[in-house]
């Protein structure tokens, strides 16, 4: 090997990188805050995800916002808990930033449902999901987040939980 034309190629590499970060696109148009702990009492942990995307075209995306509530055992272990139905409810809103405060620009009912633990190679802790198609920049063009709320009704019958944020992205 030539060791004088190492430092060229080096420069070449650098150049070459520099130019990769700085015109790449990102191929992803979401934001995801996954199985975020809402509440975590006896006998009963609650975990929420939240999710917000838009339509970025020629990629796999869409005007989405994404709410999921699984129910684990206390200490947020991996095992889902068997739940009957209508134990467990997830619902969604989607927020907007004004310039100076969030808004609600739209959302979801609830949705209840059972709660329990698949198994296989993708296994783990299921529960009500909602999908909601928010229609990307009907509030206008900003920042765009998703509040995901996640509850669950205890052996006593209280329902505890909480509300989880995606984060925000700019919606155009």
């Amino acid at each position: 090997m030539n060791f004088r034309r190492a430092p060229k190629w080096a420069i070449y590499m650098i150049f070459g990188s520099l130019f990769a970060a700085v015109t790449a696109h990102s191929a992803s148009a979401w934001t995801w805050n996954s199985r975020h702990t809402v509440y975590d009492g006896p006998g009963l942990c609650i975990l929420g995800d939240a999710g917000i995307d838009h339509l970025v075209p020629n990629s796999f995306s869409g005007n989405l916002a994404y709410a999921n509530t699984y129910a684990v055992s206390q200490g947020c272990g991996p095992i889902g808990l068997s739940l009957p139905y209508p134990y467990a409810a997830a619902r969604l809103d989607v927020w907007k930033w004004t310039g100076s405060t969030w808004a609600i620009c739209n959302g979801t009912e609830w949705l209840f449902g059972a709660t329990g633990n698949s198994s296989g190679e993708f296994g783990g802790p299921w529960g009500p999901s909602q999908l909601f198609n928010y229609g990307g920049p009907v509030c206008g063009s900003g920042f765009y987040g998703t509040q995901a709320s996640a509850y669950v009704m205890d052996a006593s019958g209280v329902w505890r939980g909480g509300a989880t944020w995606s984060g925000s992205e700019f919606v155009p």
